[in-house]
């Protein structure tokens, strides 16, 4: 096998594929870069046998070939060359050692036989739904962050995709709070109907940035992401989603309207006083004002700050966890809200909160639990 590539196009493909490489596995063959020539296509391919990459670049190929490349040695090699210019890689299969060439010096280093690799087993039958890469970036990246952690609740560790032929929704819930974001169908592209499937959130994180349209194909143990010349393969979470509708109110008669901007700057000053352990926030609302307030009793440090608000109600107060508040304001954007205004509904102190858009745009609802105080 050899090449010779740009820098820039190799270091670009690297920081896509280099997601799927473990930090420590212990099968060492899981630790390299399957790399495949094929006349000017180089195809990158990189697994842990949870989420496959696979990513073809555009080379100028002397000889097709394939081989394992350390994939981290590799990659710190080629970020500390630059960004500009070529370099040429020769790999050779009988010594099994890469050399790679640039205007200034010459680097080895071991390679597998690419027949250690683990076979990618073929993408079974499945079904396909065409989605806008601003769709699908949205709907990542305001799900993502209220995934569980808890691995004992592995259906709350992906999010959750139902396609229901003109629309698509995306959740994601910890149990303390929840997202969810729905897409409509592009005129004349429906989407699969009664079609559902937990994607891994480690997979989802990957599609927060996208340079191209995606295709969602979705198996009965797998789910794929085509885009432009990149494929994320992974396996999709056997388990049953919650049924999340049951925890969006439905008669919270208390609103509050306050700007993204102020009451994020607020929180966040704010916490600084709060207790590290409980990390809670107090909101004293009333028809025009409200004070965030945290202290600490362990230190004795509080603060207070005052914003103006709308509140639809008198004098209110609830407690949140800082985090999960601020984690769900910052998800309301310009593009959900031209003026950032943030719309919070309540009914008690003790039941959850809905967070959405006040410019009334209702494909997005976020909730979160409120503390008690």
């Amino acid at each position: 096998m050899k090449f010779t590539v740009a820098l820039p196009d190799l270091q670009k493909a690297l920081q896509k594929v280099l997601p799927a490489i473990p930090a420590k596995s212990t099968i060492p063959v899981l630790e390299h870069l399957h790399a495949e020539l094929e006349g000017s296509q180089l195809t990158f391919t990189a697994t842990d046998q949870e989420i496959t990459i696979s990513l073809a670049i555009t080379v100028v190929g002397e000889k097709d070939g394939t081989l394992l490349i350390p994939a981290r040695q590799f990659n710190d090699l080629v970020k500390e060359l630059g960004s500009s210019g070529s370099i040429e890689v020769d790999g050779n299969n009988k010594t099994q050692v890469i050399t790679i060439r640039t205007p200034t010096g010459s680097y080895e280093m071991k390679a597998l036989d690419a027949d250690e690799f683990p076979s990618i087993p073929p993408f079974p039958e499945a079904q396909v739904a065409q989605l806008r890469k601003e769709d699908m970036v949205r709907m990542a990246n305001k799900t993502v962050f209220a995934v569980s952690t808890e691995e004992y609740r592995p259906s709350m560790t992906g999010v959750f995709f139902q396609f229901h032929g003109e629309s698509v929704t995306a959740v994601a819930t910890d149990g303390f709070r929840l997202s969810r974001v729905v897409v409509k169908a592009d005129d004349g592209a429906a989407f699969p109907t009664d079609l559902e499937a937990i994607v891994p959130s480690r997979a989802v994180d990957l599609l927060r940035k996208l340079d191209n349209n995606v295709e969602m194909a979705i198996s009965r143990t797998h789910a794929r992401f085509s885009v432009g010349s990149m494929t994320i393969t992974t396996r999709i979470i056997d388990e049953k989603y919650p049924p999340y509708q049951n925890v969006i109110p439905s008669d919270n008669d208390k609103t509050l309207i306050v700007n993204q901007r102020e009451v994020l700057s607020a929180i966040k000053r704010v916490s600084l006083f709060a207790n590290t352990n409980t990390k809670h926030v107090r909101f004293r609302i009333e028809p025009s004002s409200m004070s965030v307030h945290s202290e600490d009793e362990d230190s004795g440090g509080k603060g207070t700050e005052n914003i103006p608000c709308e509140f639809t109600s008198g004098s209110f107060e609830v407690g949140f966890n800082y985090r999960f508040l601020e984690e769900a304001i910052k998800n309301i954007t310009a593009e959900d809200d031209p003026d950032l205004n943030v719309k919070m509904t309540f009914s008690s102190p003790i039941r959850a909160v809905l967070i959405t858009p006040a410019a009334g745009d209702d494909s997005l609802l976020m909730l979160v639990m409120p503390v008690k105080i």
